[in-house]
């Protein structure tokens, strides 16, 4: 009996903790996505003669 209320506290907890993660994972897409004003430097091989 004891061993059936700790695996349902343990099952609790994991589906509590994966809930979570998911939703804050959701919640943070967004900003995630957001573009940065950025300009990169082309790399130019020099010619050789």
């Amino acid at each position: 009996m004891l061993q059936i209320i700790l695996n349902s506290a343990v099952a609790i907890l994991i589906t509590t903790a994966f809930v979570t993660t998911a939703i804050a994972a959701l919640r943070g897409e967004n900003t995630a996505l957001q573009r940065v004003p950025m300009k990169a430097k082309t790399r130019r091989h020099p010619q050789r003669t």
